[in-house]
């Protein structure tokens, strides 16, 4: 999450803008859902999501909320209105101790990993204000978990260890600004950094996309000011050379299309329209930011948010339409996630 929200008013009149001027992604099929289940487990502050298979219209995921939470997903979409499912996951003792030394186990990505049959999280370092870069970022960046089972089934976090990145990469985090984007192929690392900040304050008009060659270590760094493109919140890499994304502050998802060397040679931008669950017009409560993106095997992207709180609840007009269950869902402070089918 970040640090200094820019005024609700900007907010406001930034999404506007945007909307007005690009092609639209509407929600598909009965989507969008609450991240809630009939036996009460909820997500919190969702901030990264996988697809990780399907058994006809079972839909398996696992997610990481930014208080350190992860889950496994499963959404059955064979009836009218997807049913979710939530499973908590343990961690051992290594893991619990690892993380005790956290101020805030601030998880913003997750994948899986099927070359190395391991789980990818990243967490961004968050110490409250520090502005001491060897405190923040002696935490900060990407970690690889074992689990126990198999990616379908596991219940159990077994182990966990910090990945050695190239220096360049934390060029410019800050305290709470970080690897907010995060995708991998079986050769490459896709790192996006949530903003570029020059003052630690203020957040600017776009940031960068770091591409690591998993064998020789090597990165390239890309700005992302010529794309449009102003907060990575949420990466997907389908292959060497697409790679989809979110951009949380415009709320619009990216594509961007490398050559062999990953120079960009084309990127299309599409704004995303997040309703609420059973109330689609609903689209302008500021606190529903989009964090997370995945694609599934039929092709279609899932979408979770990580409210922002402050902003998270609809105006007095708004309230007169929604009912009790979609009050108290705000008030409980549940996620929403969004299904999209891929109109790039």
């Amino acid at each position: 999450m970040i640090r200094v929200f820019l005024p609700l008013v900007a907010i406001l009149l930034f999404v506007r803008f945007y909307f007005s001027n690009l092609p639209v992604m509407k929600p598909a099929g009965n989507y969008p859902v609450w991240l809630k289940d009939s036996a009460g487990n909820q997500t919190r502050q969702t901030s990264g999501l996988c697809f990780t298979g399907s058994d006809g219209n079972l839909k398996r995921f696992i997610s990481c909320d930014d208080i350190g939470v992860i889950n496994r997903l499963e959404i059955d979409e064979s009836g009218n209105k997807p049913r979710v499912r939530i499973y908590p996951v343990e961690y051992s003792q290594q893991i619990r101790d690892l993380f005790a030394k956290f101020k805030k186990t601030d998880m913003e990505e997750i994948m899986y990993d099927p070359s190395s049959n391991r789980i990818l999280l990243s967490i961004e370092g968050h110490e409250y204000s520090s502005n001491d870069p060897m405190i923040y970022r002696q935490k900060e960046g990407i970690y690889e978990l074992t689990f126990n089972r198999d990616i379908s089934s596991f219940d159990t976090l077994l182990t966990v260890r910090r990945l050695t990145l190239p220096a360049e990469v934390y060029k410019f985090t800050f305290d709470n600004i970080g690897f907010e984007g995060f995708s991998a192929t079986k050769d490459f690392f896709y790192i996006g950094l949530e903003n570029y900040q020059k003052d630690n304050e203020q957040f600017t008009d776009s940031t960068f996309l770091y591409i690591i060659d998993r064998a020789s270590g090597s990165v390239k760094t890309i700005s992302t000011r010529e794309h449009e493109i102003s907060s990575i919140s949420g990466l997907y890499a389908a292959d060497d050379r697409t790679l989809y994304g979110i951009d949380r502050n415009r709320r619009i998802m990216f594509l961007l299309k490398f050559d062999e060397d990953h120079k960009i040679v084309s990127s299309e931008r599409k704004a995303l329209e997040l309703g609420v669950p059973g109330f689609r017009d609903i689209t302008n409560i500021p606190g529903i930011a989009p964090e997370s993106l995945t694609m599934d095997d039929k092709g279609s992207f899932y979408v979770a948010i990580d409210p922002w709180l402050a902003f998270y609840r609809p105006d007095l007009a708004q309230r007169k339409l929604l009912g009790v269950e979609e009050e108290f869902n705000f008030k409980k402070e549940i996620p929403i996630m969004y299904k999209f089918n891929n109109e790039f």
